[in-house]
């Protein structure tokens, strides 16, 4: 895992077991699942670490931004861990414009009240300006898409 320093932590309660958010989690299918970010392949292993996904953000300014990520680290049950490199794209180019070292995501489960307190961490190798510019933006991003998992999970037929 690359060292990466804390950037922020959100966590929710889900009403449903342990093991059935752990592994609703584990395929990024399902985990960016109603998100602006479009997953247009991914490769979920048995085991977890080795799963791959590539996404496909339509950023709001002339930039695309893809992101490749990797699950480095499974604990069933308890953690699993991606890392994602993001890639800009300039509109209509098919050059990158500019890569970026792995945003660290650290997915925790406990048992919580017969539910489930789900956390995630993400950690970032530097806090750059345009980390500290776009933070609040990541923020809302990551805590909407740990919402629409807790949503999918209590009510998976509206979902």
């Amino acid at each position: 895992m690359t060292v990466t320093q804390p950037y922020f932590a959100l966590s929710a309660h889900v009403d449903a077991p342990v093991h059935t958010v752990f592994e609703y989690c584990r395929d990024p299918r399902k985990l960016h699942d109603g998100d602006p970010i479009e997953v247009v392949d991914a490769q979920v292993t048995e085991k977890g670490p080795g799963t791959t996904a590539q996404l496909r953000y339509p950023a709001p300014f002339p930039l695309d931004e893809d992101v490749a990520f990797t699950f480095t680290e499974e604990v069933p049950d308890e953690r699993i861990v991606f890392e994602a490199v993001p890639t800009l794209w300039m509109r209509g180019h098919h050059a990158p414009h500019h890569g970026f070292p792995p945003d660290t995501f650290i997915w925790t489960f406990m048992p919580e009240d017969g539910g489930t307190r789900i956390g995630v961490e993400v950690r970032v190798p530097d806090v750059t300006l345009s980390y500290r510019l776009g933070r609040k933006s990541m923020i809302a991003r990551v805590q909407a898409r740990l919402d629409r998992v807790v949503d999918h999970i209590e009510h998976p037929a509206a979902a």
